[in-house]
């Protein structure tokens, strides 16, 4: 019987597929994105920064929202502001980075717990910031956002060479080209651009684990960054696809049919999917 509910309520998602694809074109998007401009973030160690900047993001869109900003551009201008001192901080030498960081962090989870305090709907716009789904987002496909991570995006692509160079050999790239500061900046303002219009739309968990998770799992099995871009992509794609099928089939539990929300099972599929692909490549080259 539960099969058949299964079957039935798959064959009723399948038919109004229609419904769900401009929420899904989004994810997908969005998610791909990420995925490739979490490459340096992994390939530079920057894994814990990509966390904190996430959280950071995270609060800047609550505010927004809390604030009664409605439009796009301000949680991405409060993004961008709050990267400067980020970036201050990482620079201080005699303390290490990830304490730097994970402070930072803590700050940032604490301020937004601050907010419930000032009462309103905060608690809902916390919510939204940092879990997000997406078949509650209304953003549409030719909006300022994402037209703002389209074009962060293309000159992430264009200058991508400059900031892998600079990634790997700052001193080289001093000698050869001259200050980093400019391109230091402009990565890092990309980077914030991006994932603030992903957090506004689908979270800041949602934009995590695209950020990390295809890097991650496919790095060890492929050495050029052009190859590394498109698997990431594809594998990004898989996971939202995959994930948000499995949200709107739903099971039977107790006489009522339960959903799962959709941007946290895409999260729980890539990550079950990375796992099973690391552990297939682990007994592999035990075996072999």
């Amino acid at each position: 019987m539960k099969n058949l509910l299964i079957a039935i309520t798959m064959t009723s998602v399948l038919q109004n597929w229609d419904l769900f694809l401009p929420q899904m074109i989004l994810g997908g998007i969005l998610g791909a994105l990420l995925s490739v401009l979490g490459i340096l973030l992994v390939l530079r160690n920057m894994t814990f920064f990509g966390i904190t900047l996430s959280q950071a993001v995270g609060f800047s869109v609550a505010f927004c929202l809390f604030m009664d900003w409605d439009r796009e551009i301000y949680p991405i201008l409060l993004s961008c502001l709050l990267i400067i001192p980020i970036i201050l901080m990482r620079r201080i030498s005699h303390i290490k980075e990830d304490v730097i960081l994970g402070i930072l962090f803590v700050f940032f989870a604490s301020i937004s717990q601050v907010l419930l305090a000032l009462g309103g709907n905060v608690q809902n716009h916390l919510m939204a910031s940092y879990f997000g789904d997406i078949l509650t987002s209304q953003v549409k496909l030719n909006s300022f956002g994402i037209w703002t991570a389209g074009i962060a995006f293309f000159i992430y692509l264009a200058y991508f060479r400059r900031f892998l160079f600079l990634s790997f050999d700052r001193d080289e790239y001093r000698i050869q080209i001259g200050n980093p500061f400019f391109f230091d900046i402009l990565f890092y303002l990309i980077l914030a651009s991006a994932v603030t219009v992903a957090v506004n739309v689908l979270g800041s968990f949602y934009s995590i684990a695209h950020l990390l998770i295809p890097v991650f799992t496919l790095l060890p099995f492929v050495r050029s960054t052009k190859i590394l871009a498109l698997v990431s992509v594809l594998f990004s794609i898989t996971g939202t696809i995959a994930g948000f099928f499995l949200s709107l089939a739903g099971f039977s539990h107790l006489g009522e049919t339960i959903y799962f929300p959709t941007s946290s099972m895409i999260i729980v599929f890539m990550c079950v999917f990375s796992f099973l692909i690391l552990a297939v490549r682990s007994l592999f080259k035990r075996l072999f």
